[in-house]
């Protein structure tokens, strides 16, 4: 990744890390993905999106410990608008529990799900 990361604690459980990797947004999260912590996420994710009008955004979700369905609904959520303008979605890297998670939703079979961000 290139740029200055920009770090933001999102509470005690979750903690945000933005940087720009050519015309990719990366959001690495640390912690958790959960009622409490989507909601500051979903805000950061639109204010850097409206920000930098850059519509490929990428989750590194290698650190996330923990995702219940909000965290999976914030997936599709960002995954539905950045659609809507021409752009895309990568996970980055899910922990083992959040990649079974997707593949027992199905959503593995919607998103990009990769080891590096797409070309």
């Amino acid at each position: 990744m290139t740029a200055s990361p920009s770090a933001l604690p999102l509470g005690p459980r979750l903690r945000v890390d933005m940087a720009a990797a050519g015309p990719w947004i990366v959001i690495e999260l640390f912690g958790e993905l959960d009622l409490a912590t989507v909601p500051a996420l979903m805000e950061q994710a639109e204010t850097a999106i409206a920000m930098t009008g850059a519509p490929w955004l990428a989750l590194d979700l290698s650190q996330v410990s923990f995702c219940d369905s909000s965290g999976l609904n914030a997936f599709i959520r960002l995954w539905k608008h950045l659609r809507k303008v021409r752009g895309e979605l990568a996970l980055l890297r899910p922990h083992r529990r959040v990649f079974n998670l997707l593949e027992r939703t199905g959503l593995d079979g919607v998103m990009q799900i990769c080891d590096t961000l797409p070309a």
